[in-house]
């Protein structure tokens, strides 16, 4: 049979301690390259998840930038012209008769308000400046009315204060969004190392496959001649040709699950899949993961990245606002409104802005429950029970964190070693192969042996495989729990989830 020894693997993969059993396309199917960290790359800017991570981390960022520009002074222009009606109105004589007066007005108006916003109380400062013109078509009169200027000032004492509470909300969940991005582009990234592997499990298949039947074509020539000579019996040359049809058949089924996972590689990122098949290449960085040490310390570290920690302090924030917002709803209200300005009411235009009079109002409202049943004293037991809640659970998430995080570096370590040992048991099965194929061939030995070499050599190769699946699983696992490139040492995503 055709030999696949280690010198080959090496030079196609050049891992120094490591050969990888990455498989060739078969030549009958275009094939299309494709590497582990450029699948991962593209995962983490094309996947579903990532799509959707991105538009909440933009949604967020938006909210956040309404609310600041919410806080800046603003200034509103409001025009009523014309404002035009005719129509006719009943009014009671002093002898108490009605009589019915036609009456056509316009009252135009304009004013010009600056406000600025209080985010620290929640009180509004502004300024105003407005007129108004009444038109009196019935009596042929005009009037005005207008405030040169007014300074007013609203400030809810006692109310809710939903500006103090998003001025700490919103930059948090501005974070919590970019951190969820950084962890929905590790996520796309894992599981497009699942795909990749898929992949190469079934290419590998295929090359298994080839390999067995090119072995089979020649061991059968050999065979038939070795039958003539009666060197072997008829139960030897058939055997021979049952393996080669077991060769095609499984060749024909290893080309099916290629496409079938080239199609979900593609499908997984948004592309439609046309019958093009994909061949993965060897993982760049195996030499380097191979001789890493990841401590629990410096991983323990990293997990303070996580956005479910950030979302805790996210959610008790939110119930601590909830909180005071059913205390304040439901409590005493005490308002203070104030204005004072210029104001005037005339005939003519220029007395409203030569001789205005001065306006002062100053009022405070007071309002308190007297009786409400008990109903903010439940609202409020369940605000607080609600606070308790987001603290419980986030102590929770905290520790299956780290439970994940430690079971992961249990796995690390132990398939590092059992990589090389699946590396130099796959070594020595090809090895066996290739003396008994060579045994064979000189009538060394019987047909069984080599079957059961060929069999033993195709086991371990599978072997190696899974424990090599395993082993870029585990890291890709670990890179995503913790948001780090330990290889690198520096964070896998910047704060903003774009990749370092």
């Amino acid at each position: 049979m055709m030999r696949v020894g280690k010198n080959f693997l090496r030079a196609v993969f050049g891992v120094p301690g490591i050969a990888l059993v990455l498989l060739l396309p078969c030549t009958r199917v275009p094939a299309q390259t494709i590497t582990l960290s450029e699948l991962q790359r593209e995962a983490a800017e094309r996947a579903e998840n990532v799509l959707i991570a991105d538009q909440q981390a933009e949604a967020a960022a938006l909210d956040l930038r309404a609310y600041e520009a919410g806080l800046k002074p603003r200034l509103d222009l409001a025009v009523s012209l014309p404002n035009y009606f005719r129509t006719s109105t009943e009014v009671t004589q002093d002898d108490g008769t009605i009589a019915f007066r036609e009456i056509e007005l316009n009252n135009s108006s304009v004013s010009l308000l600056a406000n600025q916003r209080i985010a620290a109380t929640g009180g509004l400062i502004g300024v105003e400046t407005r007129l108004q013109r009444t038109d009196n078509f019935a009596l042929n009169a005009k009037r005005y009315n207008g405030s040169p200027i007014r300074l007013t000032f609203r400030q809810p004492i006692l109310a809710f204060n939903p500006w103090k509470w998003d001025r700490r909300l919103l930059p948090l969940q501005v974070t919590v969004s970019d951190r969820a991005l950084a962890a929905a582009r590790a996520d796309a990234a894992l599981d497009a190392t699942v795909l990749f592997f898929d992949l190469v499990n079934a290419d590998q298949e295929r090359r298994i496959a080839e390999t067995n039947r090119e072995a089979n074509l020649t061991l059968f020539a050999i065979a038939e001649e070795r039958y003539r000579l009666g060197k072997i019996n008829r139960g030897d040359l058939v055997q021979l040709e049952l393996e080669q049809a077991s060769a095609e058949q499984n060749l024909l089924r290893a080309e099916r699950l290629v496409g079938a996972a080239s199609a979900a590689i593609l499908q997984f990122l948004g592309q439609a899949y046309t019958g093009q098949m994909l061949q993965p290449a060897a993982p760049e960085t195996t030499a380097s993961l191979t001789d890493l040490e990841i401590t629990a310390a410096r991983a323990t570290e990293q997990l303070a990245a996580r956005p479910e920690l950030l979302e805790i302090s996210r959610q008790i924030l939110t119930a601590q606002r909830e909180a005071d917002r059913i205390k304040r709803d439901y409590g005493p209200r005490l308002d203070l409104d104030a204005s004072i300005g210029l104001i005037r009411n005339a005939d003519e235009l220029d007395p409203i802005y030569s001789d205005p009079q001065s306006e002062r109002i100053v009022s405070l409202t007071f309002a308190v429950p007297l009786v409400d049943w008990g109903e903010r004293r439940a609202l409020n037991k369940r605000s607080a029970t609600e606070v308790a809640l987001a603290q419980q659970l986030g102590q929770r998430t905290e520790l299956n964190l780290q439970s994940q995080l430690t079971q992961l570096l249990d796995q690390w370590r132990t398939v590092r070693e059992e990589l090389v040992l699946a590396t130099r048991i796959r070594d020595l099965a090809e090895e066996r192969f290739t003396i008994s194929q060579e045994s064979y061939t000189l009538g060394a030995i019987p047909l069984t042996d080599l079957t059961f070499a060929q069999q033993n050599r195709d086991q371990n190769t599978r072997s190696y495989a899974s424990t090599l699946r395993a082993y870029w699983l585990t890291y890709a696992s670990l890179e995503r729990l913790t948001l780090w490139d330990f290889v690198n040492d520096k964070p896998l995503y910047r704060s903003d989830g774009e990749r370092e």
